[in-house]
């Protein structure tokens, strides 16, 4: 046999020379990327900003999941549920935490302000 006749040959771990990839070409013609695994955080999200279909007074609603969750916290809370309570205290408290934008209101000293606040003191008359 001589070498040309040697690359030629077909066989197990061998492909036919006109099927093999081409020098540079993919083996994934279609670039299909493999995924990432979805983080925690991002599933969490995901689920919780999720629509969720509740009857409230015979109307159908979409809302997100986390607002029917606080919904039902505040119902439970005000009909006496201590656990319910708690829970959305503990939420409130992280959401104040967290929150993006926070206000800070400062009040300037002047006549127009002490005018304001007498007025309100003396229950609006002068």
């Amino acid at each position: 046999m001589n070498a040309s006749s040697d690359g030629d040959r077909v066989g197990h771990g061998r492909p036919p020379r006109d099927t093999r990839w081409k020098k540079g070409q993919r083996g994934n013609q279609r670039l299909r990327k493999t995924k990432r695994p979805e983080s925690t955080l991002s599933i969490i999200d995901r689920m919780l900003l999720a629509p969720v279909e509740i009857t409230e007074r015979g109307e159908t609603k979409k809302l997100p999941a986390l607002a029917v969750i606080t919904l039902q916290l505040v119902q439970k809370a005000m009909a006496g549920n201590g656990r319910a309570r708690r829970a959305l205290l503990k939420y409130q408290e992280f959401a104040n935490q967290n929150s993006e934008t926070k206000i800070e209101v400062t009040f300037a000293e002047s006549d127009y302000t002490i005018a304001f606040a007498n007025q309100n003191l003396n229950g609006g008359h002068e």
